[in-house]
């Protein structure tokens, strides 16, 4: 279901009280990896090419209040600026409006057909493009 077209409260949020947040698109180009994720957890996508990311995350940290979620997990196939959002949404969530150890927040990423899970300090630094650029400096000076 489309995250701003779901309520709140669905008791399947309820129910499973674990999230899981995906890129739209993800689920026609990688069926195998979408059903493996989606299995225990209840399902929402967007696409951030269609829709402001302040819509979402508003959307979002309603659900996990208003449904007591637990766990949060994003998915999102890797190199999309778009779908790069709602890896900054779930950290934003973590940093500004979740207390320490409510949510259990995780992202992954899927690039040429391959899981990767990304960490909260790998998210930070692409935030940063300075940061990047010291990463990449200090690599090349190596």
């Amino acid at each position: 279901m489309q995250i701003l077209e779901c309520n709140v409260g669905d008791e399947r949020f309820k129910k499973t009280q674990k999230l899981l947040l995906y890129g739209t698109c993800l689920p026609d180009r990688y069926p195998e990896i979408f059903k493996q994720f989606s299995a225990e957890r209840t399902p929402v996508h967007a696409c951030l090419e269609d829709l402001h990311m302040d819509h979402v995350g508003y959307k979002l940290v309603n659900i996990i209040k208003y449904s007591k979620i637990k766990e949060l997990t994003i998915l999102t196939i890797d190199g999309s600026p778009h779908c790069y959002q709602l890896h900054c949404l779930g950290q934003d969530l973590k940093r500004h409006f979740i207390t320490e150890g409510e949510v259990k927040i995780s992202h992954f990423v899927i690039e040429k057909g391959t899981l990767h899970e990304i960490s909260y300090q790998a998210i930070t630094v692409a935030r940063h493009l300075h940061r990047v650029q010291k990463l990449l400096t200090q690599k090349n000076e190596n």
